[in-house]
């Protein structure tokens, strides 16, 4: 497995540990991450070597079905989480609960058994392990199992509503109700408004320099607010 490490951690500058910096939201925290004076190191978790090139990055190739705490790095001060699927792309409830809720908390616990102090998580507005739709019911599940993991000092949790960037893939749906939500913006209250993927990033970064301890559940109009 590669792992090499370009830049030292010097003084007391922060080491973070991110999965999922391929998507959406995960782009644009690697970037925050990378670019914040604070940051010593990060290490990311990949399947396969990504183009970011960056002094400061370091990218651990892994399989997730073979994911051990031994891939997790020492000396970490906080792990961010942005894994996430669809249907269209999981193409089976299985698959998208194996990465939605499966690989989210075996991070999770990794992350607790090698006592990094935060773990922050993007989930969804709408979760709830009681949801009839099977998405929100996942995301809740999730966040539910997070809850038990107590030796974490500090748990964050990020609710965002639809999520407004420049995806890979093209969906013809969700672009229809992007066009729709922009142009009735005025309108749609900050709890259920669209929020764009840098938003979130930058509200992420903001929460894990001034942690406090237990879990927190950021909600999509917190989010708005605070960027």
């Amino acid at each position: 497995m590669a792992d090499t490490y370009l830049y030292p951690v010097i003084g007391n500058k922060k080491h973070y540990l991110i999965a999922g910096a391929t998507g959406l939201v995960g782009k644009q925290l690697l970037q925050l991450l990378l670019n914040d004076p604070d940051t010593g190191k990060v290490t990311s978790l990949v399947r396969r070597k990504s183009d970011v090139e960056h002094p400061k990055l370091s990218e651990k190739i892994i399989d997730w079905e073979g994911l051990t705490e031994r891939d997790i790095p020492i000396s970490v001060d906080a792990t961010f989480c942005c894994l996430g699927t669809t249907m269209r792309k999981a193409r089976s409830k299985v698959a998208f609960k194996l990465v939605d809720f499966d690989y989210v908390l075996k991070l999770a616990v990794f992350t607790q058994r090698a006592k990094i102090p935060q773990f922050h998580v993007v989930s969804a507005a709408g979760a709830n392990s009681k949801a009839m739709v099977f998405y929100s019911r996942v995301k809740g599940n999730m966040e539910s199992e997070l809850h038990k993991l107590t030796k974490i000092r500090s748990i964050y949790i990020y609710r965002p509503s639809m999520l407004l960037g420049d995806r890979e893939e093209f969906r013809f749906g969700e672009t229809v109700g992007k066009i729709a939500m922009r142009a009735l913006s005025f309108l749609t209250p900050k709890s259920s408004k669209a929020i764009y993927d840098v938003q979130v990033a930058m509200s992420m970064l903001h929460f894990s320099k001034q942690p406090e301890k237990g879990v927190h559940t950021i909600s999509n109009e917190q989010m708005h607010e605070l960027t």
